[in-house]
């Protein structure tokens, strides 16, 4: 049964990054599930966060807009390849499945030091545009004495700009800038705080609400669901016509129904620990009957209004099939 369901996994990934967009219009109306064990998935140098030595990468989802998803690992000494001060012109986010990391983060390019920031296993972070941030290359020793980290990170795609003069990629692209702005960070593992709230949409289930950009059409959510939860509607299908919506599950087990349509009765994937599920337009989501976890479930919820860029407006209302 575990080789079908891997069959089944690895297949939809290989589906995905064929058609490279999963957000440009598919000759058929409906499409399914992208549906990915990573720990199946091969280790690729071509992904890998610094250099060759101390970090490694998978890619877990990319498009012709220049999105794209790692699944990254630091070993303990890693050492980063662009050591300069930065910033992009666009949108970041990233979750740490374990581990530690170090990052300087900066208010103004005229600030040459910067504040550290320790990012522990369970922390969020979402870069809006035009927030500088970087790895000093003259602290990187004292980074580097920090024990190894497996994180998320999602770049919406675009356009790096070097704040340092002495880098051979330094502009003075910065000049132009009105506003450069800072990141937001959430640590979810520490319950004094950050505490779960009841899940409005979800009875039975808890919350932590990580960003709610309502006119950015960008939204992020923990979600737990105990064990033995159920939908307490029943069995439902639904979906976007435009919001694109990833889940990562970070703890425990769920049952997830695939289907390519509303006439495919679907079938049952049970989606364990580091398995990532991409819901593009026009795809359906589907509680089915009894419970729908055993152990329970924890997982990352992120929903973007339509594409994968910030800016989209407000994220519409699922539609729910008859």
């Amino acid at each position: 049964m575990k080789n079908v369901v891997l069959t089944v996994c690895v297949c939809t990934l290989l589906w995905t990054l064929a058609t490279g967009n999963v957000e440009a219009k598919d000759k058929r109306e409906w499409v399914p599930l992208g549906i990915v064990d990573v720990n199946s998935l091969p280790w690729d140098e071509r992904f890998r966060m610094g250099s060759k030595q101390t970090t490694k990468g998978k890619l877990l989802y990319t498009n012709k807009s220049g999105a794209i998803l790692f699944y990254t690992h630091f070993s303990p000494g890693w050492d980063a390849v662009n050591k300069d001060r930065h910033y992009h012109n666009f949108a970041e986010w990233g979750y740490v499945l374990d581990g530690d990391f170090l990052l300087y983060e900066f208010v103004s390019p005229n600030q040459k030091k910067g504040t550290l920031v320790e990012m522990r296993q369970g922390t969020w972070m979402y870069r809006p545009a035009f927030s500088i941030h970087g790895n000093r290359s003259d602290a990187m020793e004292r980074q580097r004495v920090t024990p190894g980290s497996t994180q998320l990170l999602f770049a919406e795609g675009g356009k790096n700009y070097v704040l340092d003069p002495d880098s051979p990629m330094y502009t003075d692209d910065w000049k132009t800038v009105k506003q450069f702005y800072q990141p937001h960070y959430q640590q979810t593992a520490t319950p004094e705080v950050m505490e779960w709230e009841e899940d409005a949409e979800l009875p039975g289930v808890l919350v932590k609400w990580l960003y709610d950009g309502m006119a950015g059409g960008f939204r992020a959510k923990l979600r737990y669901a105990p064990p033995g939860w159920h939908h307490s509607g029943g069995p439902e299908r639904s979906y976007y016509d435009s919001a694109q919506r990833f889940m990562y599950v970070l703890y425990g087990d769920i049952k997830i129904l695939n289907a390519s349509g509303p006439d495919d009765p679907g079938k049952i994937v049970v989606a364990t620990q580091d398995f990532f599920i991409n819901q593009p337009p026009k795809s359906i989501w589907a509680w089915g009957e009894g419970p729908l976890t055993d152990s329970g479930v924890m997982w990352l919820d992120v929903t973007y209004a339509e594409g994968t860029k910030s800016g989209g407006g407000l994220i519409e209302d699922w539609k729910i099939l008859p």
